[in-house]
């Protein structure tokens, strides 16, 4: 019997590659995508590195030229990283309040107040309307290939010496796991792109990338679909979807709670 593959630096591109396990992911998506493409819908990418001017960058961390999707391990996980703007709104409150001398628990109070007199809801609450046109989805992730580990050293450093001129004309003139994490896009969809682009020692291309959620609540795939980008149909290998489940359910609350944010009652869907 043959072992199992085991994490390594590939020794024909020197980034540092996770074999895939075929192991449970989750998802949290807008039902008007999936409704209609399943689950591995999501738009398409037209670019990477810096954007036009004219263009708002709505791009995800690890976008590629073609269509990417985002899986976490945790279904926390998946809350987290979709709970964030809510998050912000909510942290904000206290620079709020400091600016104007109250206590955030009265300037909360005020606001709460306020919103209620006008008929509408507080910034920080997860409406109805958010919970009830999102969907968690339990997916199978890829069970052959590789994935690679964008914040191991060996990848870091094979980036940063494959692409120095296109990072230094970007701001990056030595590329540490601060520009891997951070919300300068024209930088990760960059190294997302070359990385993308690699043939790895087996003769296959990576799945995607394997990432810390910034937010401390797991970690994350960032999954390129070749496939579709090819125009063709789903393969036995790619993720499929195991369970689509209410976003009010356990894990959506825990991330709710840690983050204070006040979650306004829905119904059931399923």
């Amino acid at each position: 019997m043959s072992a199992a593959p085991r994490s390594r630096v590939c020794p024909r591109t020197g980034l540092y590659i996770l074999p895939a396990r075929g192991q449970d992911g989750w998802r949290v998506a807008q039902e008007r995508y999936t409704r209609s493409g399943g689950i591995l819908a999501v738009r398409v990418n037209q670019h990477v590195g810096p954007l036009p001017p004219e263009l708002p960058d709505q791009r995800g961390r690890f976008d590629t030229i073609g269509r990417t999707v985002y899986f976490a391990e945790h279904a926390t996980t998946a809350f987290a990283e979709v709970l964030q703007d809510f998050r912000a709104a909510r942290v904000a409150l206290q620079a709020d309040a400091d600016a104007i001398g109250m206590s955030v628990e009265d300037y909360v109070s005020a606001i709460c107040d306020q919103a209620a007199t006008n008929g509408r809801e507080r910034p920080w609450s997860v409406s109805v309307d958010w919970q009830m046109s999102r969907c968690l989805h339990r997916v199978t992730m890829p069970a052959e290939g590789w994935w690679v580990q964008i914040d191991h050293k060996a990848t870091l450093n094979r980036l940063g010496l494959d692409l120095a001129e296109p990072l230094r004309q970007a701001g990056v003139p030595l590329l540490t796991l601060s520009s891997t994490t951070g919300e300068n896009r024209a930088v990760t969809t960059l190294l997302a792109e070359h990385i993308r682009g690699q043939t790895l020692f087996d003769g296959s291309r990576p799945l995607g990338i394997h990432f810390d959620s910034k937010t401390g609540y797991g970690t994350c795939w960032a999954w390129w679909d070749r496939r579709a980008d090819d125009g063709l149909m789903p393969g036995d290998n790619d993720p499929k979807t195991i369970a689509d489940l209410n976003v009010d359910g356990e894990a959506f609350r825990t991330v709710a709670t840690d983050w204070d944010l006040d979650v306004l009652a829905g119904r059931p869907r399923y």
